[in-house]
């Protein structure tokens, strides 16, 4: 007589399990996957704003120093210089105009200026007419500071309440860059 042979278990389906692990996987790739794209987009945001600081910081200075007149001369410079400034940051994604008018300038990002005595010097009021930033020979020569503000908002914020305390990633951002050059005269006639 032949030995008997038993019968194989039943085999259990593991298409299943497949299913449950990525059910429960695809949320957390997701959430990865937004911080990541969020992180890029704040980086190459914090760029713009900057190059957009330096755009205006730059125009200020290359003008000349007889664009900082007290009166007409420098409200046609300050203008000058937040047009700059809005227009190079005028691509980024929370992007506001000051209001209807776009000669205003834009509200986001928010531009200060300030010219001070030496590189780096506080920036209590923009312009101090003591200082004689208007004269081309002035040595040492005035700075010019750009500050743009700018808030961004995330796209996946990440953030969550626990307990009435805010855990995560806020809802938006606020960063400011700023921008200083040395006011300069490229157009004066050195002395010969």
């Amino acid at each position: 007589m032949p030995p008997l042979k038993l019968a194989d278990p039943p085999r259990r389906s593991t298409r299943g399990q497949s299913v449950v692990e990525f059910a429960l996987l695809l949320p957390i790739m997701l959430i990865l996957l937004l911080g990541v794209v969020d992180l890029a987009r704040i980086y190459t945001t914090m760029l713009s704003v900057e190059s957009a600081a330096r755009e205006a910081a730059d125009y200020g200075t290359t003008m000349g120093a007889g664009h900082w007149l007290v009166g007409t001369p420098l409200n046609d410079t300050v203008a000058q210089m937040q047009q700059r400034a809005c227009v190079a940051s005028s691509d980024l994604p929370d992007y506001a105009d000051g209001d209807s008018n776009p000669a205003n300038g834009c509200s986001n990002p928010s531009f200060t200026y300030c010219v001070t005595t030496s590189i780096g010097g506080p920036c209590t009021f923009p312009l101090d007419p003591v200082a004689a930033c208007e004269n081309p020979t002035r040595t040492p020569p005035c700075w010019v500071t750009v500050t743009l503000a700018y808030d961004f908002h995330l796209i996946a914020p990440m953030g969550i309440d626990f307990f009435g305390v805010r855990l995560g990633l806020p809802d938006s951002l606020s960063f400011a860059r700023d921008s200083t050059f040395a006011m300069t005269d490229i157009a004066l006639d050195p002395d010969p």
